[in-house]
């Protein structure tokens, strides 16, 4: 797909959400002010939080919600989206070496043990079929453990706001900019790069 972002499009977005992780697992505390340094307990919060709702109560996910405030792009809709990332972006610890790889292509990846995904086709449909905005998230960190915790965070955040989008009635879209098609059509590339080798 042409566009790489459907939701994430604004660059000082990206940039809050991106220095937004960084500081919370203690990768830019050079740039990061003194009280923000140690974010390991707004992590574990962020963690434990059960629910979307318990989200909301956490330090970490206020640090990043006042920042998005601040860009002008936020809306309060987009609130509990926001709170899913958040707790998503708590679990991610790296990126992959690929810098170009989206979220969906890290779930279809070659498992090296057992040749197969690192996450099966029944796992990944329903992670798509998520009844609400707090089984998603619970899908989604098991996901991420399938994957040893490395994600691209803008795609993994861009993922998850698309999600939350199409949730409130907008299902209307063209083919291509579902989130279900971006995710399929990703998944499957990195499923088909391992199985044709395999056979052939």
């Amino acid at each position: 797909m042409s566009r790489k972002f459907y939701y994430l499009r604004d660059d000082q977005v990206r940039k809050v959400v991106a220095t937004w992780w960084a500081r919370l697992h203690g990768i830019d505390n050079k740039s990061a002010a003194p009280q923000q340094a140690n974010q390991r307990g707004a992590r574990a919060e962020l963690r434990r939080s059960k629910s979307l709702d318990a989200v909301l109560l956490t330090e970490g996910f206020r640090n990043l919600w006042q920042a998005l405030l601040e860009t002008g792009q936020c809306r309060e809709r987009d609130m509990l989206a926001w709170a899913c990332v958040a707790a998503a972006l708590a679990e991610v610890r790296q990126q992959p070496m690929n810098e170009s790889a989206t979220f969906a292509q890290c779930l279809g990846a070659q498992k090296e043990r057992t040749g197969r995904p690192y996450m099966s086709e029944l796992r990944f449909a329903q992670l798509q079929k998520s009844r609400s905005g707090d089984d998603f998230l619970m899908r989604v960190r098991r996901a991420l453990a399938l994957i040893n915790k490395t994600a691209p965070v803008l795609s993994l955040s861009d993922n998850i706001m698309h999600w939350f989008y199409e949730q409130r009635d907008h299902q209307n879209a063209p083919p291509t900019d579902r989130l279900a098609v971006r995710w399929a059509t990703d998944y499957f590339t990195a499923v088909s790069a391992y199985e044709k080798q395999t056979h052939s």
